[in-house]
């Protein structure tokens, strides 16, 4: 299904996201970048998306005024917090408020869940 003929909200969503993880992975744009996202859900404040980021690619910083949850389903994040840093591996999941995580960087080839609930009406 494309993303523009797909559901994203819903009475009831479920998702293979092994199967998501696949065709990101083979998008261009995450030939070209090493890294593509693709929203799954977009209900009121709520948003998940579903992201791949290549080895050594950097997400950044969050600067979104909500806070959020990363949740590697594959591979491993590396992120600081003032001067010190952290890894965040799968099975693992983060919560951090707006603009608390920075230099957000894959360590290795990476697939999350991001998860924001925007504290100001839609995000």
């Amino acid at each position: 299904m494309t993303s523009m003929s797909r559901a994203l909200t819903g009475e009831h969503l479920a998702f293979d996201l092994g199967e998501q993880i696949a065709e990101l992975k083979g998008d261009d744009g995450y030939v070209r970048s090493g890294r593509v996202g693709r929203t799954l859900v977009k209900a009121g404040s709520m948003r998940i998306t579903l992201t791949v980021v290549a080895e050594g690619v950097e997400i950044g910083t969050h600067h979104a005024t909500s806070p959020m949850t990363l949740q590697p389903l594959e591979g491993r994040l590396r992120y600081r917090l003032g001067e010190e840093e952290f890894e965040i591996a799968r099975g693992e999941v983060l919560f951090f408020g707006p603009g608390h995580a920075q230099d957000i960087r894959a360590l290795e080839d990476t697939a999350l869940l991001l998860t924001i609930s925007s504290t100001e009406g839609d995000a």
